[in-house]
């Protein structure tokens, strides 16, 4: 499960790098701005596929059995990563399409399965934490094992990548998953959060996720400051999911996400809020790492609090799981959108915008969340 989850993240990573290549082959057919519009739309469809059809797979989820879609959902993904740099743009497209609703199916399932076979609420929070350690696991390594595929088929940049998608899909049919949870979660010290509280939980999921795609994107449309290299850019890919890995290393080593959720939200909004207002003015590679950093543990924490909490007490739910998902692909694509409509050289206010959300978020968070304290088990 592990595996899955970091294949699913890698496809989507892994082909950001490319884009601007793969948009305009010609490097000048298209103009700046149609340029810069396709490479934002391209980032976008991916986690609007998602935000459609999250929701979906998680409500099938909790009626029929999860393993097969988990299972088709790994094969597909690779099916349409495969062909990547092979098609036109109109297929491009297509194919981003599939591969978001795929990765909206594999990630939150995943996430069920951790669910079912947790013991307690404690070793729910652990698996969580591994699994999304695993998701980012795959951000990081996903721009550079598509490198390494370009090295060896420049045509097809991502088919050694899709290759190791259907593995782990064939693999995961051989290894027995949790049908249903045994024992079910026991939410009796943890309810179900309140609608206030999970709304504001799903907006925090939604900045979060906005605030790193608008980030990704500036990376790949053009800057006035900095000039990026496609493996500057796949290396600052790289970097963001090196901070997101280490944040869930971070995490699993303590247990913040269960005793102190709300302290830890608020710090890390601040921090996301830091990050966005300086990305636009870094005027250097060291800086521009930094930021990109910070803006990946940010963006990372903030996700494993909001999918850990939603999913509140009781047994587990793939329609609150795939609800989550889908907040965190709203994000993912509105942004890309919102830069991709902006005038050339506004791309900053997008990102000053989703600071200002970080901060009122932050100030409305006491108001509308308050988690229960949790009293540590002397076991």
């Amino acid at each position: 499960m592990l595996l899955a989850a970091a294949a699913a993240s890698a496809g989507q990573t892994a082909i950001l790098a490319f884009l601007p290549a793969l948009v305009d082959p010609a490097r000048g057919a298209l103009s700046s701005s149609a340029h810069d519009f396709h490479v934002a739309s391209l980032t976008a469809v991916h986690p609007l596929a998602a935000l459609l059809a999250a929701p979906l797979w998680g409500w099938i989820a909790d009626r029929v059995d999860y393993r097969a879609m988990l299972r088709a959902a790994l094969v597909i993904l690779a099916l349409v990563t495969a062909p990547i740099g092979l098609v036109g743009l109109p297929e491009l497209y297509a194919l981003r399409l599939v591969a978001g609703m795929a990765s909206a199916a594999i990630i939150p399932l995943g996430l069920l399965c951790a669910s079912f076979a947790a013991s307690g609420r404690a070793d729910q929070a652990r698996r969580f934490t591994w699994l999304t350690a695993f998701v980012f696991l795959g951000d990081l390594a996903g721009p550079l094992v598509a490198e390494v595929s370009a090295a060896i088929l420049p045509r097809a940049p991502l088919m050694i990548l899709a290759l190791g998608i259907g593995a782990v899909g064939a693999a995961l049919c051989a290894v027995r998953l949790p049908r249903w949870c045994a024992p079910c979660i026991d939410g009796g010290d943890l309810p179900a959060p309140t609608l206030g509280a999970t709304l504001i939980l799903l907006f925090i999921t939604i900045v979060a996720g906005g605030g790193l795609a608008a980030m990704h994107v500036n990376l790949l449309v053009t800057r006035s400051a900095i000039s990026l290299s496609r493996e500057e850019i796949a290396w600052m890919l790289s970097l963001c999911g090196l901070g997101m890995l280490a944040a869930q290393i971070f995490h699993a080593k303590l247990d913040w996400l269960v005793t102190v959720p709300r302290r830890l939200a608020g710090l890390t909004l601040g921090l996301l809020a830091v990050a966005l207002f300086m990305f636009p003015v870094a005027a250097s590679m060291a800086e521009l790492s930094g930021i990109i950093v910070a803006a990946g543990w940010s963006s990372a924490t903030l996700r494993l609090v909001t999918s850990f909490w939603i999913s509140g007490g009781g047994a587990p739910s793939g329609v609150k799981l795939g609800f989550q998902h889908s907040a965190a692909s709203i994000g993912q694509a509105l942004a890309p959108l919102a830069i991709a409509i902006v005038a050339p050289g506004a791309q900053p206010l997008v990102l000053w915008g989703i600071g200002g959300l970080s901060l009122a978020l932050l100030v409305s968070l006491p108001l509308a969340w308050r988690p229960p304290a949790i009293v540590k088990s002397s076991a």
